[in-house]
């Protein structure tokens, strides 16, 4: 999971201000949720794709609103946003990678010290047969956040600016922004 924190500038945030809260989240949200499309898209791009390709199915994005004065927030990453299993995923069109988290973090030595069970069932094993190994971290999630940050930033300017505009124009009863101001 890659997390972002975005700040607008001086003139956006005082325009923002003038806006009802309700309008300024609803700004801030679909900026967010252009940004975290293109994030999301560009992990997708990014992961490694193994022998049923499930890790890059198991990518995914979530957008929250803004809840009791907590700002809104948008995450995209490995195993974000994804549902429980459901009937379809059991029938086998929507499988999901349990392994996607180790794959992208990486996972220190382990051992089991107890009875290895299964096929040997070996009450007191050695160390070489309770060693369960490593997984070596990948990192495709933070390669493919890097690279798609200018991508991500300008969509979400994009999209705050066209947002914006719709707001100010249903604040100001369809005038357009320079005539709300006067200029126009």
């Amino acid at each position: 999971m890659a997390r972002q924190f975005i700040t607008g500038d001086a003139e956006l945030e005082r325009t923002l201000s003038k806006l009802s809260d309700k309008g300024a989240d609803r700004v801030a949200r679909s900026a967010l949720g252009a940004g975290v499309a293109v994030m999301r898209s560009a992990i997708k791009k990014a992961a490694p794709v193994g022998a049923t390709g499930t890790l890059k199915k198991n990518i995914g994005s979530r957008l929250q609103k803004a809840k009791r004065g907590r700002p809104v927030v948008a995450k995209a990453g490995v195993n974000v946003g994804k549902k429980k299993k459901t009937a379809a995923s059991l029938e086998g069109r929507g499988k999901r990678a349990p392994h996607a988290h180790l794959v992208a973090l990486g996972t220190k030595p382990r051992a089991r010290f107890r009875r290895v069970g299964g096929l040997f069932n070996i009450p007191f094993p050695t160390p070489a047969q309770g060693n369960t190994g490593t997984m070596p971290k990948n990192e495709f999630v933070r390669l493919a956040v890097v690279q798609s940050r200018n991508r991500m930033l300008s969509k979400m300017k994009q999209r705050a600016a066209k947002k914006l505009k719709e707001e100010v124009a249903k604040a100001t009863g369809g005038k357009s922004y320079a005539s709300a101001k006067g200029r126009g």
